[in-house]
């Protein structure tokens, strides 16, 4: 049997909620392409010093314009040596080496159309982010780690309240509403058809890790499962298969 391949991911409090919405992108990709994998834990804060140490490659730059930035998720292949940072990047190393592996994430051709999709949705779900203080998953270490930046960046770290909340929570149905447009009505199953991409890797990864922060039985995960008449609780239950 050969070395399985690592994956370097975030751990939390809450074993039903792991990583975060960038690493669930990579676990999504490793079990749609039938790869066994073992998970390594790693606090936020010592992401850096581990990419260094096995090689793996910056994924941007901090705020100053010239400090590499690293990120996960990570994976270390012993079958190839490569070590890959980034999960789109991520995927593609993994069509590449194990083509016939399952489906092809990013089939030829549909790149530029899969990473605008991934951007769409990231933008949409920004409005989620003020709840993610309001949950008790987190190390202290990446909690911690992920305040400090924020805050460096200008951002403040507040949880949401009241009116303010419902506010807050109205934003995010109306992301979900623009996705739900994206989408058609009748027949659909996948973002690109009968077979899994990276398009929807990225659209679970982030229903994903939304109902890990909120709470698989909390009731704003109830409704949001709900909206656009149970779309998103259903693609959650398509996607099981993959967890």
């Amino acid at each position: 049997m050969s070395a399985l391949i690592t994956l370097y991911d975030m751990p939390t409090k809450d074993p039903d909620a792991p990583g975060s919405s960038t690493t669930w992108r990579t676990r999504y990709s490793l079990s749609i392409k039938n790869l066994e994998f073992q998970v390594v834990w790693v606090e936020l804060p010592d992401v850096e010093a581990l990419a260094i140490r096995i090689g793996a490659p910056p994924t941007g730059v901090k705020p100053d314009g010239k400090t590499p930035l690293y990120t996960i998720p990570i994976i270390q292949d012993p079958s190839t040596g490569a070590v890959i940072s980034e999960s789109a990047a991520i995927a593609e190393y993994l069509d590449k080496t194990y083509p016939t592996s399952g489906p092809m994430l990013i089939p030829v051709g549909t790149k530029v159309l899969q990473l605008a999709f991934r951007e769409g949705v990231a933008e949409s779900f920004v409005p989620t982010r003020p709840f993610f203080w309001g949950g008790e998953i987190l190390n202290d270490p990446t909690k911690l780690y992920l305040i400090k930046r924020l805050e460096g960046l200008g951002v403040v770290v507040k949880v949401p309240e009241g009116e303010e909340r419902e506010k807050q929570w109205a934003k995010v149905q109306a992301g979900l509403s623009k996705i739900d447009k994206w989408l058609p009505k009748e027949g659909f199953e996948f973002v690109m058809g009968s077979e899994p991409s990276f398009a929807d890797v990225v659209l679970c990864a982030f229903l994903r890790f939304t109902r890990g922060i909120l709470g698989r039985e909390s009731q704003e995960w109830k409704e949001m499962a709900n909206w656009h008449d149970g779309r998103w609780g259903k693609l959650m239950d398509r996607f099981s298969r993959y967890e």
